[in-house]
Parts: C-alpha cells; sequence; structure tokens
C-alpha cells in the first residue's frame, strides 16, 4: 500500500485545488498544504503509510487553525457591494420635517426616501440641508448640514 499513497496524496492535492479554485470561501486550502506534505513524505522509501496520514491530519488542523483567522482578515471575498452604498454622503434637501419618534422625507436628486435623524434629539425643519450618514433598511439616516 505505501507504494501506491503518492498517487492518493497527489489526487487529493488535485482534488483540493480545483475546489478551492472553484468556491469563494476558503475552504481546502488548509487539506491541499496537509495532501502536500504527505506527498512528499510518501516519496521517502520506508515511510509507513499511516505516519502520512498522521502528518495529513497534524498539518492540515494546523495550517486551518494558524492561518485561516489571517487569510480572512485580508481576503474579504464575501463582500457584495451595492448602488445603494453610493447614497452614503451625498447631501439632499428635507422636504418633510424629520424628528426621532416621526420620520420625514428627504429628497435627493429626483428620489424621495423616508429619514430619520442621526441624533435622537435632534429635528430637522424643511428645507434644510442633510447628509446621508447610513441606511437602515428603506430609511436613510440623516445629519444636519451646518452652513
Amino acid at each position: 500500500m505505501e507504494q501506491y499513497m503518492w498517487i492518493i496524496w497527489l489526487s487529493l492535492f488535485v482534488l483540493m485545488i480545483v475546489i478551492e479554485a472553484s468556491g469563494p470561501a476558503l475552504i481546502s486550502i488548509w487539506f491541499a498544504f496537509g495532501a502536500l506534505i504527505s506527498l512528499i513524505v510518501s516519496v521517502i522509501p520506508g515511510a509507513p503509510w499511516w505516519s502520512e496520514l498522521i502528518i495529513f491530519i497534524v498539518i492540515s488542523i494546523s495550517t486551518l487553525l494558524a492561518l485561516r483567522p489571517i487569510f480572512k482578515k485580508y481576503l474579504k471575498r464575501n463582500t457584495v457591494r451595492t448602488n445603494i452604498d453610493s447614497f452614503i454622503g451625498k447631501k439632499g434637501y428635507v422636504i418633510e420635517d424629520i424628528s426621532f419618534l416621526r420620520p420625514g422625507a428627504i429628497k435627493i436628486g429626483d428620489i424621495s426616501w423616508t429619514a430619520i435623524p442621526a441624533n435622537e434629539k435632534e429635528t430637522i425643519k424643511e428645507d434644510e440641508i442633510v447628509e446621508v450618514v447610513s441606511l437602515n433598511g428603506n430609511k436613510v439616516i440623516v445629519k444636519k448640514v451646518e452652513d
């Protein structure tokens, strides 16, 4: 069995790379590292198959625990940006008084939005200029722009 283990490790390495390339998240790269190291060990004459299996498990788990947090921090592949994000920072004018307990309306370009103030204690009067701070569902959170 030891003489054919290199074929198993090579196949597993290729399979893990294909799975990783086809998915949007870091799924199987850890197992590809383990299979690669086990492949290298399998070409050593006299290496028992169970030692290769233990090396595969240890390397896979070690790389998963050590590198996943680092890769996840620097590779933000799941971020989906939409055109609605472009409204943050835009300015508009109030067409209906806005208070925290009673949402009002603003107009940005030709589009009217239901709006609530960023500051709970603030009331923004009609015809004042506001800036979009964030979005909450179908409402925009706004703050008054000082002159």
